[in-house]
């Protein structure tokens, strides 16, 4: 190599979240991080874990970022906190500081809004832990929490819960959702285009 010459590396995102993130049901090479580092060449890297709620992703936000040094964080959490709590409140608390600490620790945080929950569709034995209906309604306040918060602080918003919206009828639902909860292959095509216009700077 020339001196004076560099090679410039490629964007690195750490995509920390749940299952809606890891791609629960899905080959690996179907998730849409897999699908936009395919298209874009940007290099994700997938850590989301089945069943966390953003407490777990707080407590574990500062080892995946020394270990991968991302030049962005895509936060994407809250669905298994409404879940479990009906309640998002512990979800906006530890989204705010997730966001926080990102830029603390050197990086520009991207807040993801989680897809909606499919309540008509559920898995029956997931419908016995919660009212899904319920969930799904305080699911669409706090997306709408995140948005009012990412804009106070100037975050980048990608909002897969109104792409999912925009298709939301009983037949496109059955060709987006496994479960009611988690996205097809289809689903995530639809998410990977959505963060790839979200990245490209388009709204």
């Amino acid at each position: 190599m020339r001196e004076g010459r560099f090679v410039q590396l490629p964007i690195k995102i750490v995509c920390l979240g749940d299952s809606l993130t890891y791609g629960f049901g899905v080959s690996r090479r179907d998730t849409w991080g897999s699908l936009v580092a395919e298209r874009t060449k940007m290099e994700l890297v997938n850590c989301g874990v089945n069943g966390d709620t953003t407490g777990g992703m707080l407590a574990r936000l500062r080892d995946e970022m020394t270990m991968h040094s991302p030049d962005k964080v895509l936060l994407m959490g809250g669905s298994n906190d409404i879940f479990i709590s009906g309640t998002a409140e512990s979800a906006k608390a530890n989204m705010s500081a997730l966001a926080h600490q990102v830029i603390a620790l050197g990086a520009v945080p991207l807040i993801g809004t989680p897809p909606p929950i499919d309540a008509l569709n559920i898995r029956p034995d997931w419908a016995t832990l919660a009212d899904a209906v319920h969930a799904q309604n305080v699911g669409d306040e706090y997306a709408e929490w995140l948005r009012l918060f990412a804009g106070v602080f100037t975050i980048p918003v990608i909002d897969f819960r109104s792409a999912f919206q925009a298709f939301s009828d009983a037949e496109r639902n059955r060709e987006l959702y496994i479960d009611g909860l988690h996205p097809t292959p289809e689903g995530h095509r639809l998410m990977a285009d959505v963060l790839c216009r979200g990245l490209s700077g388009e709204r």
